[in-house]
């Protein structure tokens, strides 16, 4: 049965009608540091829900973060994040961000009252020590609360 186990949980992973992608729900904690001319730091904590009926681990994360078609900077996620089954978790995101692209993209932030976001890149997932790496491909329009 022990042997069984790992075998169940990749086919379990891999398989697109099973494995039900986590439901993102929010983001809180924005906070900016490490600013200088050519970079800062942007760190934030996003919310999501896993709506399977098993848990599962996320290992690390790799993602190119676009908004609205300019790119931004590079999130990373390297810390072993525990998640479980039908349940709220947090995932910590830290992204380095080029001080052009911000200036780039300023004037659409402060403009509109949404912004597109999109994600591209990598995480990797498994459980019972067994991971895998899953594409990511997110776009969503978020709203902006910058100028209340």
């Amino acid at each position: 049965m022990r042997l069984l186990a790992p075998i169940l949980l990749v086919t379990l992973l891999s398989s697109c009608k099973v494995f039900k992608v986590p439901e993102y729900k929010d983001f809180r904690n924005l906070k900016i540091s490490g600013i200088g001319l050519k970079e800062f730091t942007l760190t934030m904590e996003m919310v999501y829900h896993n709506p399977n009926k098993f848990g599962f681990e996320i290992k690390k994360s790799d993602l190119d973060i676009y908004v609205d078609g300019l790119y931004l900077g590079k999130s990373f996620t390297d810390t072993l994040i525990h998640v479980d089954k039908k349940s709220d978790f947090i995932i910590p995101i830290s992204l380095k961000a080029d001080m052009k692209n911000i200036v780039k993209n300023a004037w659409n932030m402060l403009s509109h009252k949404s912004v597109l976001v999109q994600a591209k890149g990598t995480v990797n997932a498994g459980a019972i020590g067994l991971f895998k790496t899953f594409n990511i491909d997110y776009e969503g329009r978020h709203e902006l609360s910058l100028m209340d």
